[in-house]
């Protein structure tokens, strides 16, 4: 047992002790940082400057998180637009050949080309990024249309045992056109009513307004349904019939194209106000990193000589620790 003034002195020495490590810790950490340890006592307990900017900083943390949701959802719909749009090119480069043609043979591939490219471009307006669908409108969660072979079996429903170009028009064209018909109710599944919103930042909002059943979508897939179904096996047509059909498609296809273009030139400015606030919103951060640390920022070449004093400090301490106990370094902290 230690006698009660041994004991007393062994308390202080580590009093000391903790002391010294403690002065070494708040250093070593201030040289590394360049930032107080103890932001109250250095500015005086008018700490409520730093609090303000801090609350800012939170802010802006989640503005520069919605633009990236924002930037990514946006990049993700331009690349799908771009996709439907060169496959609905080439097909209408194709469909100019259909009324030179006179083998029913040939018109078929390419009323058959005509049908994989509505299944392909119905599946690409399914797409969707982060759990999200890209063209449902604000009802993200759900898949806007069914799979394209769902739809065109939808569609060939419709318009089996036509016998005239007229029928097949009509029908196709009543399927898409009228207001709560069969696209409406039985085919588009997302929001009708409203468009998705993300917040940029400030009370600014990114609007992606194109929806799979607005109305240069909705076209194109009529489109590309008048040309699928020029030559199907439902519908007993000549090939003289079967060209009209062909040929509609064809100069339907070339006025969505224009559409198609318009869409994603709207697209593109909503891409720029996104960057735009990307970089304010960086700019802003930016401002307030340099103001924190005007307040709170200390000398780190001060905070290394403190640090450097701290250490040698604690050795002093150890090495007069140990001897006085007659014992190592090693065993005195034991």
């Amino acid at each position: 047992m230690r006698p009660i003034g041994d004991l007393a002195q062994f308390m202080l020495s580590k009093q000391m002790q903790s002391r010294l490590r403690t002065s070494a810790d708040i250093a070593g950490q201030e040289t590394t940082t360049g930032l107080t340890n103890d932001i109250a006592q250095h500015l005086g307990g008018a700490s409520i400057a730093v609090s303000l900017l801090d609350r800012k900083m939170e802010l802006l943390g989640q503005h520069k998180h919605g633009i990236a949701e924002a930037r990514v959802f946006a990049s993700a719909s331009q690349t799908v637009l771009a996709e439907i749009q060169d496959q609905s090119s080439q097909l209408i480069n194709s469909l100019a050949l259909a009324s030179q043609m006179q083998s029913a043979s040939e018109l078929k591939v390419l009323s058959e080309k005509a049908a994989q490219a509505m299944i392909d471009i119905v599946n690409a307006l399914n797409s969707k990024i982060g759990g999200k669908y890209l063209f449902a409108g604000s009802d993200t969660q759900s898949k806007p249309l069914p799979d394209g072979i769902s739809l065109v079996a939808m569609l060939r429903s419709e318009v089996s045992g036509a016998t005239t170009v007229g029928d097949v028009r009509n029908a196709i064209n009543t399927w898409f056109e009228t207001s709560g018909g069969a696209f409406e109710t039985l085919a588009y599944a997302g929001s009708d009513t409203g468009f998705l919103q993300m917040p940029i930042g400030n009370g600014e909002s990114a609007k992606f307004g194109l929806r799979a059943d607005g109305e240069s979508v909705r076209g194109l897939i009529q489109a590309l349904g008048i040309a699928a179904f020029a030559t199907d096996s439902s519908i007993a047509l000549g090939t003289t019939d079967q060209k009209k059909l062909l040929t509609d498609g064809y100069n339907a296809l070339r006025q969505i194209d224009l559409s198609l273009t318009e869409e994603r030139a709207g697209l593109g400015l909503i891409e720029a106000s996104i960057e735009n606030a990307k970089i304010a919103t960086e700019m802003e951060i930016s401002r307030i990193e340099r103001d924190r640390l005007s307040l709170i920022g200390i000398d780190q070449f001060e905070a290394a000589s403190k640090f450097e004093s701290a250490q040698q400090q604690l050795d002093v301490f150890y090495r007069i620790a140990a001897r006085q106990g007659r014992t190592s370094l090693a065993e005195y902290l034991r």
